[in-house]
């Protein structure tokens, strides 16, 4: 159903985008990571894996609103996701809703395809070609492969060069008589 795998010291977050709705038979593409746009958790990514239709972005939605144990509700859930904040720091939702993390590792998987990602990985592999070894050996995830890169806060910051122009642009912003 899913393969999803987060490479640590890139900050690369890949997962394949095969939909099947819980049953085996493909039913298209779906996106299966996201940037989180707002809210306590900007700037992180979530990768999600589940075999209930929706979760994904219901569980995208969660996260944006801060993660309120009663916000999500009483569901009860066969999730996994990997949630990837800026500074690098990773956290695991593994079969239920309770975060797991930080976590320390060279790639962090998910999904039905996730023991053969990880093992291409471990045998030398990029991350990009983890996931195409996970795609042929598991029947159950699919192309295209899609990817988010997470921006650190130092990606976020102004370059020096406009920092530069703008402190020149305050120093010199008055007028000559």
């Amino acid at each position: 159903m899913t393969v999803i795998a987060f490479e640590c010291k890139t900050g690369l977050m890949l997962a394949d985008s095969r939909a099947t709705s819980g049953s085996h038979h493909p039913i298209g593409a779906k996106m299966k990571i996201h940037e989180i746009a707002a809210g306590k958790y900007k700037g992180a990514l979530l990768g999600v894996s589940s075999d209930v239709p929706g979760m994904g972005e219901a569980l995208k939605d969660w996260v944006t609103s801060g993660m309120d144990k009663e916000a999500f509700g009483k569901v009860e859930c066969s999730v996994g996701a990997i949630l990837a904040l800026p500074n690098r720091s990773v956290y695991l939702f593994d079969e239920n809703l309770l975060l797991s993390g930080p976590l320390d590792g060279d790639l962090i998987t998910i999904g039905t395809g996730k023991k053969y990602a990880y093992g291409a990985y471990k045998a030398g592999a990029d991350a990009r070609r983890a996931m195409e070894v996970a795609i042929l050996c598991d029947p159950l995830c699919g192309h295209p492969i899609v990817s988010l890169q997470l921006r650190t806060p130092d990606a976020n910051q102004p370059s020096m060069i406009r920092r530069f122009i703008r402190l020149l642009r305050n120093f010199g912003g008055g007028t000559a008589t």
